[in-house]
């Protein structure tokens, strides 16, 4: 009997926050594989699900998949490709595999590239997705900022993009949501003033949202400046307009 990928979000942190759909997956599946930037570095997701796996009455197969950190196209590919065979071939015997991803699956999620090429590849592998809480809305309830209001437009835009598009972008925007990292946000202000937002305009930056390391600062675009941010990965910026 042919078995099937499921990707699992484990929300963004707390494990509180992982739906109960997973939490039954979590606790069926045969295989629960990890994805990894790097061999030696531990998995956030995995350390997020650990007392879930802990509680089951058999033990599953630990699945670690790397995913290299590389702007090498041909590199991608190639670990895409080999990691979606491993899946497929466990599959095949029928097994149940639960992908864990931090967030949402289907947002800013390694499990898309998995997915994209198991969709290419193994046709024949079902797929199963289960969404999860994205970061990007825990940010919203950690900081009590509301996303969007009425006819509001939001824009999510990740830290790479380079500051003359993101102006653009801003200038048809109720709400910025700045994605992986916060390094760049100071820069970034003097952007969005030129693109209607004031320096009254409310910003948010939250980093490891509903994790022990948890920091939230609030307050206008103006206090930018004054504001002591470290380059975290895991940090999310929520800027909204001044409502007029």
């Amino acid at each position: 009997m042919q078995g099937k990928l499921v990707g699992v979000g484990v929300g963004p942190g707390d494990p509180e926050l992982i739906t109960v759909k997973a939490v039954k997956m979590l606790k069926t599946a045969d295989v629960i594989s990890i994805p990894k930037a790097h061999e030696n570095k531990p998995s956030l997701a995995l350390a997020i699900v650990k007392q879930i796996l802990k509680g089951r009455e058999n033990i599953p197969e630990l699945l670690e998949l790397v995913f290299p950190m590389t702007k090498d196209k041909s590199e991608l590919k190639r670990s895409w490709s080999q990691n979606a065979q491993i899946i497929a071939e466990k599959a095949k015997t029928g097994k149940t595999i639960a992908f864990i991803t931090l967030g949402d699956p289907m947002f800013y999620s390694t499990f898309i590239y998995l997915c994209q090429r198991m969709k290419e590849e193994h046709p024949e592998v079902n797929l199963e997705i289960i969404p999860g809480v994205t970061s990007l809305t825990a940010c919203a309830a950690v900081s009590k900022i509301p996303l969007a209001e009425k006819n509001e437009v939001v824009t999510i835009i990740t830290s790479g993009i380079e500051s003359d598009k993101i102006g653009e972008i801003a200038k048809h925007a109720s709400s910025i949501v700045l994605l992986k990292g916060s390094k760049r946000l100071k820069e970034f202000v003097p952007v969005l003033e030129k693109s209607g937002f004031t320096k009254n305009s409310t910003i948010a930056l939250v980093r490891r949202c509903t994790m022990s390391e948890e920091k939230a600062l609030v307050g206008t675009l103006k206090d930018v400046k004054k504001w002591d941010i470290d380059d975290d990965y895991f940090s999310i910026s929520i800027i909204k307009e001044k409502t007029k």
